[in-house]
């Protein structure tokens, strides 16, 4: 597989943006990546750059963060909420996946309880899920000799008849499930086969709306079974068999797919960068649609004839996730979406401890505020709104006013954002005590507000970032497994 060519993207520049961007180089995007429209947008009323610290004389304020007395000075927008300064999402496919598997690995993963692999990390971690189970394919999903037929799956096989489709809407709804590894794993030991159809994407669409399913984020998988992968279509004679996103075939399904609010979409595309300044390029498919694509960590390199060194097994997630990635993302202020497959080992632990120790070490850069870890969909909203936010700032008594107007989204549309849109933006300010972020021309909730002191550049005001939510949601289903 070799490596994707480049269609070099300018990013939006808004006001003084990003003092914290970093300047490495990030893969090439696929060639039937559309180009945006590049806009600049100017800062209304920029102040001067001032000094890094707060003034000597400051006024204590409740919260611990000062009030200088003075009118502030916003000096333009910080890459990463404070304090971080890299965000970091894990990216798991469902291969192999249980119901009991999946509970374990998210009760260590997202709370704070005792689990059988020890004290629950307390991050903020989404999975990816199956619609259907297509696969012949031989060997054991599971302890106990459970068959591949036993793999998680919302329908049975490839039925209409429910199998975990009450377990999946669950952790859809509290957020422990972001992602559809397509349709379902219809690998074949003939490849030349598949069981996928184009009714089943319709079915399966039906089913998510009728439930309240809320999913952005598309992964393709498998073999050339898996006709009903779209990303990478025309890139080279490989990707021919991927038809979801070719209107003149049997198996086309994005006029169903990306409406009903797919906006992010791992092509199948290797990367050996374990972070990129941006992991998201626009992608235009087959049939003229737009949507995101986005890089994951997949392999350590590649081989002499270009074979990647895939690393992305629990196996090998010490590898990922060593010293040397993660202080290499926190310097040059990155992101990462790391590629899983953290149900894809027999063990009845579900993850060794290599894999308990990196998940561990990981959980120390989030909570001592060097690397910002959370679920993908959230990393790749966060890109596209820190990348394409249009704001101004204006000065009125003694205060300043951080407008922000819109995101000049040039894959899906400008638009105002929602308020989860710009969740975690933040400015550098000499006051943030009097410094007011504004959605147009309405302030956001106190209670969406954080003061933040100097990170050695300047102090800040920001939109909170979301709470970690480290309730277990764990949840069993009879004949389930």
């Amino acid at each position: 597989m070799k490596t994707p060519r480049l269609l070099r993207i300018l990013p939006v520049i808004v006001g003084m943006s990003s003092l914290l961007s970093a300047c490495a180089t990030q893969p090439k995007a696929p060639l039937n990546s559309a180009k945006p429209k590049v806009t600049t947008v100017t800062e209304k009323a920029k102040g001067p750059n001032g000094a890094s610290e707060v003034p000597v004389g400051s006024v204590g304020t409740e919260n611990g963060v000062y009030d200088t007395g003075q009118a502030p000075v916003v000096y333009g927008m910080r890459k990463f909420p404070y304090p971080y300064q890299a965000m970091l999402a894990i990216s798991s496919d469902a291969d192999s996946e249980t119901l009991r598997k999946f509970n374990l690995v998210h009760e260590f993963i997202n709370t704070t309880q005792m689990t059988p692999l020890g004290r629950g990390l307390g991050l903020d971690f989404a999975d990816s899920f199956f619609m259907y189970n297509g696969t012949n394919e031989p060997g054991y999903v599971d302890i106990n000799h459970e068959p591949m037929s036993d793999e998680l799956s919302y329908f049975k096989g490839v039925t209409d008849q429910p199998y975990a489709a009450s377990v999946i809407n669950h952790y859809i709804h509290v957020g422990w499930i972001d992602t559809m590894h397509t349709y379902g794993d219809f690998s074949q030991v003939d490849q030349n086969k598949t069981l996928f159809r184009r009714q089943l994407a319709k079915q399966a669409i039906d089913a998510l709306n009728a439930n309240g399913d809320n999913i952005t984020v598309w992964t393709d998988h498998g073999n050339r079974s898996n006709v009903d992968n779209f990303g990478a279509y025309g890139e080279e004679p490989f990707y021919s068999y991927q038809q979801g996103a070719n209107p003149w075939s049997k198996y086309y399904h994005t006029n169903w797919t990306i409406p009903y609010g797919v906006k992010f979409v791992w092509a199948d595309m290797s990367s050996s960068k374990i972070g990129m300044k941006s992991v998201i390029y626009p992608l235009t498919l087959p049939d003229g649609r737009h949507v995101w694509g986005f890089w994951r960590y997949t392999n350590s390199g590649y081989n002499g004839k270009g074979v990647p060194q895939w690393n992305w097994t629990p196996y090998k997630l010490a590898s990922q996730l060593n010293p040397a990635n993660l202080h290499e993302l926190e310097r040059l202020h990155e992101y990462s979406v790391v590629a899983q497959h953290l149900c894809g080992t027999p063990y009845p632990g579900v993850l060794g401890q290599s894999a308990v120790n990196a998940l561990r070490l990981l959980a120390t850069e989030y909570h001592d505020g060097r690397i910002l870890v959370t679920r993908t969909s959230r990393l790749l909203q966060y890109n596209v709104t820190q990348q394409y936010v249009s704001y101004d700032v204006t000065y009125h008594g003694g205060k300043a006013y951080i407008h922000i107007r819109e995101i000049l989204d040039p894959v899906l549309g400008a638009h105002i954002p929602s308020m989860n849109e710009i969740r975690g933006l933040t400015f550098y300010t000499s006051n943030p005590a009097r410094t007011v972020i504004e959605i147009g021309d309405h302030p956001i909730p106190n209670s969406l507000v954080q003061e933040n002191r100097s990170d050695g550049v300047h102090p800040s005001v920001a939109v909170k970032w979301f709470p970690v939510d480290t309730t277990n949601y764990a949840e069993t289903e009879p004949g389930v497994y």
